[in-house]
C-alpha cells in the first residue's frame, strides 16, 4: 500500500479516521411526490467535521489512492445500517457501493447479509445503489452480483444516469428497481425543452421497464413543479431537505401541491405520425471517398452539419459531422497528413439510426438511449436498414413540443385530459392496429341534483377529483384516460388486471364522496331537490358508474360502433343502485344504435 499519491499528513489524518471509525452517516429523503411522505433515504457519508477529509470527494479521493476504499466502505456500510435503526428511520435505505468493493468479499451478498441480520435489518428496506461508469465487458458480473442481492429480498438502483452522456445499456441489462437521474436533467427545466424531452422519454422507458425514477438535485419548487408535470414522482434534493445527521422523519406539507392544484399526469394522446416527417436530404458519401473531397463537400453546403457514409447497399456505416471534421483538418498540417486518406477513418461510426416507422414518441425515448448525441446534432434515418436522410435532434423536439400543443387545444379545460377528438383518433388507432383493448364509460349518478344544491364550484371539483381517481388507478403504459365533457369519462384499458382497476375506482370513490355533503345530508343520505319535471325528489348520495366493453376487432369498423356500444353499457350500469361495474358481454353493436357518439349525457 502506497501513500506516495497524497500528502502525508493527509495519509496520516485517513488512517487515524479509518482505526478510530470516526465516520458520520448524513441522510437525505428520498421523497413521494404523490403520498407527499418520505419513500426511504440515501446514506452519505462524512468524515469529522473539523478534517480536511469531511466531504465525501476529498474522503474517498483520499482512501482510493491510499489503497483503502474497500476499508472505508466497509465501515460506512456498517456504520449507514446502525445509524439508520439507532434513530429509528422508516422506509428504505440507499446505499451506494463502488464496482471495486462490489468484487471483495466483504460485500458478497453473505456477508452483507451478516451486517443486516447483526443490527436486525430487514433486507427488502435495502437499497444498493451502483454508478453507470462500467465497461461492457464488466456488465455480466454486475448482474450476477444485483442477482444475489436481490435473492437476499435487497433492492437495487442505477445512479447518475445520464452523467457523461452514457447511453443506456446498463440500464437495459442491470433492470434495477430504481433509476435516479442526473441532475443536469432535473434542474432548469422550465427553461429548457431538450431537458424536458430527455426527462419524459426515460419516465416513458422506466414505466416500461417497470421501473420507478427518482430524480436527484431537486432545488426549488419550480423544478419540483416542472417534474410532477412530467410524469416523476420520485425525487432527493435540498428543496425538501438537505443531508443531515439527524434527518426529519416528515416534511412540512407546504412543501407538496395542495391536491386540487396538482397538474395531471402528461398523456401524450395522439400517436399517428411516425419520423418520416422529420426527413432532411443531405448529400452523402462513399467510404472510400478520401477526407479532401468531403471538406469540399462541406465548404460547398454550409448548411448542413453532418455527412452520412453509405456502403454499397445503400445503407449508413457512420456519420461525418461538421465541427470534430473541422476540428481535425484545420489544425496545423491537417490537409497535408489527412487529405488523402479514406474517410472511413475519420468518420463516426457509433450514430443513431432510427427508423422512419417510428412514432414521435418512440423516436424520442431511442434518442434518449443514445445520450451521446447533442440537441444540435443529427441522426440517420433510414427504412429496414437502407438509408433515407438524416433527422436533427432539434426538429424532433419541435414536433413533439406541436404534438402537444395540438393535444393541449382538444383537452378538457378542467380536468386536462384528452377530449373527444383524442379519444376518437385513439380508438380508431387501437383499432387499425387490432390491438385488443376495453372500454369503460364513466358517468356519476345524480350529479345534476348535486349541482343544483352545491353549486357549480362545489361540482367540478367532484369531476376534478373524479379525474385523478381514474388516473391513479390506471396504467400510464398501457391504460387511456379521456374526459367526454361533463361527468362523462372514458377508459381505453389494455391493463390484463382492469377490472381490479375499475373496482378500485369504486372503492376509492364511495370512500371520498361524503366529503362533498354537509353533516346533515351525510347523515340523511342524500338531498332534497328538483327533478327534472319539477317536482321535489330525494336522491341519494353520489356514485359512479361504469359500463364496459370489450370490442371484436372484426365486428367493428370504427370509433363509431365502439361509442355506441360503450353507451349501452354505461345505461345498463345506471340501472343499478350504487357504485356498479356493469359488463357487457356484446362485442358487437346494435346497429339501431350505431348512430349514438360519445357525447355527455
Amino acid at each position: 500500500m502506497s501513500y506516495r499519491t497524497i500528502p502525508t499528513k493527509l495519509a496520516k489524518e485517513l488512517l487515524d479516521i479509518l482505526e478510530s471509525r470516526q465516520l458520520i452517516p448524513y441522510y437525505q429523503p428520498v421523497v413521494s411526490f404523490v403520498d407527499q411522505r418520505i419513500l426511504g433515504y440515501e446514506c452519505l457519508i462524512r468524515g469529522p467535521a473539523e478534517s480536511r477529509l469531511h466531504y465525501p470527494f476529498a474522503l474517498f479521493h483520499a482512501a482510493t489512492k491510499c489503497g483503502r476504499l474497500l476499508e472505508l466502505e466497509t465501515i460506512c456500510y456498517d456504520h449507514a445500517v446502525q445509524y439508520f435503526q439507532q434513530l429509528q428511520l422508516a422506509g428504505k435505505l440507499f446505499f451506494n457501493l463502488s464496482f471495486s468493493s462490489l468484487l471483495q468479499s466483504a460485500f458478497q451478498s453473505q456477508s452483507l447479509l451478516k451486517v443486516l441480520q447483526h443490527y436486525h435489518f430487514p433486507p427488502d428496506q435495502l437499497v444498493i445503489e451502483v454508478g453507470e461508469k462500467f465497461r461492457p465487458e464488466q456488465i455480466a458480473l454486475i448482474k450476477d452480483l444485483l442477482k444475489s442481492y436481490r435473492l437476499l429480498g435487497c433492492q437495487t438502483a442505477l445512479n447518475d444516469l445520464g452523467a457523461g452522456y452514457s447511453d443506456l445499456r446498463l440500464w437495459s441489462e442491470l433492470r434495477p428497481n430504481y433509476v435516479k437521474i442526473d441532475n443536469y436533467f432535473t434542474q432548469n427545466l422550465q427553461a429548457d425543452l431538450g431537458k424536458k424531452e430527455f426527462v419524459r422519454s426515460l419516465r416513458d422507458i422506466a414505466m416500461r421497464l417497470n421501473c420507478q425514477m427518482i430524480a436527484e438535485g431537486v432545488e426549488t419548487e419550480i423544478d419540483f413543479k416542472e417534474l410532477w408535470a412530467l410524469g416523476v414522482h420520485l425525487g432527493q434534493g435540498d428543496y425538501f431537505a438537505s443531508p443531515l445527521a439527524n434527518p426529519p422523519a416528515q416534511l412540512p406539507q407546504d412543501l407538496f401541491l395542495d391536491p386540487q392544484q396538482r397538474p395531471y399526469p402528461d398523456y401524450s394522446f395522439q400517436r399517428s405520425k411516425t419520423i418520416a416527417c422529420l426527413i432532411v436530404e443531405v448529400p452523402f458519401i462513399r467510404s472510400t471517398e478520401v477526407v479532401e473531397q468531403v471538406a469540399d463537400l462541406f465548404h460547398a453546403n454550409p448548411e448542413i452539419h453532418s455527412i452520412p457514409v453509405l456502403n454499397n447497399m445503400h445503407a449508413a456505416i457512420g456519420i461525418v459531422r461538421r465541427h470534430s471534421f473541422i476540428d481535425l483538418f484545420l489544425t496545423r498540417y491537417g490537409r497535408e497528413l489527412h487529405g488523402r486518406k479514406p474517410i472511413s477513418g475519420f468518420m463516426d461510426t457509433d450514430h443513431l439510426i432510427l427508423d422512419i416507422n417510428l412514432s414521435l414518441e418512440e423516436a424520442s425515448q431511442q434518442l434518449t438511449a443514445n445520450l451521446k448525441l447533442m440537441p444540435n446534432q443529427d441522426f440517420i434515418l433510414g427504412d429496414r436498414g437502407r438509408y433515407c436522410g438524416i433527422g436533427r435532434v432539434m426538429d424532433l423536439l419541435a414536433k413533439i413540443t406541436e404534438l402537444q400543443i395540438r393535444n393541449a387545444r382538444y383537452a378538457n379545460p378542467l380536468t386536462l385530459l384528452p377530449g373527444n377528438v383524442p379519444i376518437y383518433e385513439y380508438l380508431d388507432s387501437l383499432l387499425r392496429q387490432r390491438r385488443p383493448f376495453t372500454v369503460c364509460y364513466c358517468d356519476l349518478d345524480h350529479f345534476k341534483p348535486f349541482n343544483d344544491v352545491y353549486g357549480y364550484s362545489k361540482g367540478d371539483l367532484v369531476i376534478q377529483t373524479v379525474a385523478k381517481i381514474l388516473v391513479t388507478h390506471t396504467s400510464p403504459q398501457t391504460d387511456f384516460v379521456g374526459h367526454v365533457g361533463g361527468d362523462d369519462f372514458i377508459l381505453v384499458m389494455q391493463s390484463s388486471d382492469w377490472q381490479d382497476r375499475c373496482t378500485a375506482m369504486l372503492t376509492e370513490f364511495e370512500t371520498v364522496v361524503p366529503s362533498f355533503y354537509n353533516k346533515e345530508d351525510c347523515a340523511q343520505g342524500g338531498i332534497r331537490s328538483l327533478d327534472r319535471i319539477g317536482q321535489e325528489t330525494f336522491f341519494p348520495l353520489l356514485s359512479l358508474s361504469i359500463g364496459a366493453v370489450t370490442p371484436d376487432l372484426d365486428g367493428c369498423q370504427s370509433y363509431h360502433d365502439i361509442a355506441a356500444m360503450a353507451s349501452e353499457a354505461k345505461h345498463l350500469a345506471k340501472t343499478r343502485v350504487g357504485n356498479s361495474l356493469f359488463i357487457d358481454r356484446r362485442t358487437v353493436p346494435n346497429y339501431q344504435n350505431r348512430a349514438a357518439l360519445l357525447t355527455p349525457q
